[in-house]
């Protein structure tokens, strides 16, 4: 049947307005978890049955907050990170970041975002040569980092966290090995805290712990091993502070653990602190409370 032509009209008018009230969907809205696999393309969406192949597409497609996951043993390449976001490598696969040259494998300038990296193994080329290879993990800003399972290698610095805002890291049974510094805590300004529980960090050729404080830097190492470097533990300007606690500092060429410049490195009587080249004392102690 026909309407008549003022019907017709009204209809129309009605639905237009009613397309007026209804809410208006997102656009472009990010995934708060994306995928990504060895059989992967940047061009897919990132679900599970379409995943991405590299570290840093998924990064710029998911929502901050949300989760990168990989799925299968593969290079997933250098990455940048500016916002929230966790990184996930499940038990049995490996997620490589590989940097050649001077180049870092992970940078992470994010002011007050939450990051969280687990499972991954980031590799340079400088076989610890002094002057270059960049750095393992790069921290500039952060508000919360945490770092689990992860082995750095290969690199001139570590783990490099060096700030002039409030920063707080965790380190929990890492491995940083064969750098020229390993896990370095740097403050010019704002204060950083970061506590490495269960960590190993050998055979990097100057120094394998550090803090270094124009502003506060506040290190604690809980059951770490620190073996095979050239000084084990350093602490440099009044501000840094070197927490010990349950640690084996053996072996390391030169040093166990020396201070300089009003630096505070200080232990809780519970140390095995032996057999490296010289300073196998502590120049402060504190107790548990």
């Amino acid at each position: 049947m026909k309407l008549p032509a003022r019907s017709f009209a009204l209809s129309v008018l009605l639905v237009a307005a009613l397309c007026l009230l209804l809410p208006a969907a997102p656009l472009h809205a990010q995934a708060t978890k994306i995928f990504v696999a060895s059989y992967g393309d940047d061009a897919n969406d990132g679900s599970r049955g379409s995943p991405m192949r590299n570290f840093q597409a998924a990064h710029n497609a998911v929502g901050a907050g949300g989760q990168i996951v990989v799925l299968d043993t593969a290079g997933y390449g250098q990455l940048n990170i500016g916002k929230s976001v966790s990184i996930t490598v499940p038990p049995g696969v490996n997620g490589f970041v590989t940097a050649t040259g001077n180049s870092n494998g992970l940078a992470i300038a994010a002011a007050s975002a939450s990051v969280a990296l687990r499972g991954l193994i980031i590799e340079g080329g400088s076989n610890g040569n002094p002057g270059s290879g960049g750095t393992g993990i790069s921290v500039t800003t952060v508000g919360n980092l945490t770092v689990e399972d992860c082995t750095v290698r290969n690199f001139n610095a570590g783990i490099l966290v060096s700030t002039t805002q409030p920063a707080k890291c965790y380190l929990h049974d890492c491995t940083v090995r064969g750098c020229f510094n390993g896990l370095s805590v740097v403050s010019n300004a704002g204060g950083v805290a970061a506590v490495a529980t269960g960590c190993r960090v050998e055979q990097n050729l100057n120094v394998g712990a550090s803090a270094q404080g124009l502003a506060s830097a506040d290190l604690t190492l809980v059951d770490c091993v620190i073996s095979g470097n050239a000084t084990g533990i350093a602490s440099q300007f009044a501000a840094a502070l070197v927490r010990v606690d349950n640690c084996c500092i053996t072996s390391n060429n030169t040093n166990g653990v020396t201070s300089s410049s009003g630096g505070q490195i200080v232990s809780r009587g519970n140390n095995t602190l032996e057999s490296n080249g010289g300073n196998n004392a502590f120049p402060g102690t504190y107790s548990a409370k």
